[in-house]
């Protein structure tokens, strides 16, 4: 039987954003938190709708993977992102804002807003640090130690920089993130030794696959994932051959060109040519 990948949005969801899988969730956000001792998640409750209320009609409707609140009512919304659509900075501002507001009825004081954590886990490099797991809130400019308020708080994990490291089993947050990744099974069965609820995750995993109508929908949208790839390296191609073009006109060398646009010398010298 052949593992489903668990990056999956489709299937990431089915592990960590159901109730009855919510000791799964909470060891996960432990993990990706690094929280310890007194700080650790005990309980949690988990939001299965997790559709972003809209204020009007036409405004943009958002959708996150998993959606949680604890029982200090802090919100936590984990995304898994596949695809570099270039603009994840103000997508999860854009979610983690709408989140913080809808908090708020009418005639509630501000102090009710409680602090919402935004975790974003991509599959491509998007933050500008060597760190795969990087995490921002409200500093200071000239004074990096006062932080203003610690109601945002935004977590990047970037998993194409963990696959270059050497992870350490004695991190939890790096035995989650073999998880989600496709491990070899005995590096796997290291992390689960020190991680009971990756057992659990692994065993769900194994159920969808072992079920037609999850499989089916795993495989819809794995297709959507692959059209999305497809459209997102096509523009992509298309915005590099426009500049190349402009390039060419102004009498740049095709070395420079090739450089800034990622094209081959080849490409570029064919692009001379027509």
């Amino acid at each position: 039987m052949r593992r489903l990948k668990v990056k999956n949005d489709f299937i990431f969801q089915r592990i960590f954003g159901r109730k009855e899988n919510k000791d799964i969730l909470i060891s996960f956000l432990n993990a990706i938190m690094e929280l310890s001792d007194d700080n650790l998640l005990e309980d949690i409750e988990i939001i299965e709708n997790t559709k972003l209320e809209k204020d009007r009609m036409e405004d943009k409707q958002g959708i996150v993977d998993v959606l949680a609140k604890t029982v200090a009512g802090v919100q936590i919304t984990i995304e898994i992102q596949l695809i570099n659509q270039y603009n994840m900075d103000k997508r999860t501002l854009f979610y983690w804002a709408k989140l913080f507001s809808d908090q708020l009825g009418e005639g509630r004081p501000f102090n009710d807003l409680k602090k919402t954590i935004t975790i974003n886990i991509l599959d491509f490099d998007y933050v500008g640090i060597s760190d795969y797991h990087t995490v921002f809130h409200l500093w200071e400019d000239s004074h990096k130690y006062y932080k203003l308020t610690d109601v945002l708080e935004i977590h990047f994990v970037e998993l194409s920089k963990f696959k270059k490291v050497q992870p350490d089993f004695k991190k939890p947050i790096d035995r989650w993130l073999l998880f989600l990744e496709d491990s070899p099974k005995e590096v796997l069965e290291m992390a689960i030794k020190e991680e009971p609820a990756i057992e659990k995750a692994e065993k769900v995993l194994e159920y969808l696959g072992t079920n037609e109508e999850m499989i089916r929908y795993y495989e819809l949208r794995e297709k959507q994932i692959h059209d999305e790839i497809t459209r997102v390296t096509g523009a992509k191609e298309e915005k590099a051959i426009e500049i190349a073009r402009n390039m060419i006109s102004k009498g740049i060398d095709v070395i420079t060109i090739s450089e800034v646009t990622g094209l081959t010398r080849q490409e570029v010298n064919n692009l001379q040519e027509h």
